[in-house]
């Protein structure tokens, strides 16, 4: 049964092997999918779009940058899209670093297709959510007053209500009474929601 995608989700391979790429372009375009290959990390890095939605397949071990090279620079950058790694030499360690550094999942060569086709359908479905988070987070975000947002902005790099009204020439009540009601508006309590409320809306 092929799979229902909206026509701006792209699944992307990232590997060296281009018998590989064509094989699997093959199987997920009959599945439904929207796919582009890239035989190296450089050519991903120029032509790929980080706005456009779906997910990223690399391959662990690619000549020049490695895969997990590849992820830590797409971060840098700001690709949000979940990462899927494949290697033929997959252990323990492998795994414990790119799940700590973030991965979706790692999957073993010669992968299995049905595997596969699960674990992008799952990466494009948290995709899709992040994205619907962000978007509520920016709506939430342009509800708020200039100076509501100066003030949660203050807060954010770390600065006490009595330092920010010093900053913005206000009395500490009235800067207690715009982070009050800010963060009644966004819909957050603490300073660790705050920052990924930030990060999300802007």
């Amino acid at each position: 049964m092929k799979q229902k995608t909206e026509k701006s989700t792209l699944v992307r391979l990232v590997d060296d092997d281009l018998d590989l790429l064509e094989g699997l372009t093959y199987m997920l375009e009959e599945e439904g999918w929207k796919v582009r290959t890239y035989p190296n990390a450089e050519s991903f890095l120029e032509l790929d779009d980080k706005n456009t939605p779906g997910c990223i397949v690399l391959d662990y071990i690619m000549p020049r940058v490695r895969g997990v090279e590849l992820q830590q620079i797409l971060e840098k950058r700001g690709f949000k899209q979940p990462v899927l790694f494949l290697t033929a030499h997959a252990d323990l360690d492998m795994a414990i670093s790119v799940f700590r550094k973030g991965a979706e999942n790692l999957l073993k060569k010669p992968v299995d297709p049905d595997e596969l086709l699960e674990a992008i359908r799952k990466a494009v479905e948290r995709d899709r959510r992040q994205r619907g988070e962000v978007k509520k987070s920016a709506g939430r975000y342009a509800a708020l007053s200039e100076r509501e947002r100066e003030v949660i902005r203050l807060v954010n790099e770390g600065l006490m209500n009595n330092q920010i009204a010093e900053r913005l020439g206000l009395s500490e009540r009235t800067v207690e009474s715009h982070r009050f009601h800010a963060y009644q508006k966004i819909g957050i309590s603490t300073a660790k929601e705050l920052r990924r409320f930030l990060e999300e809306a802007n």
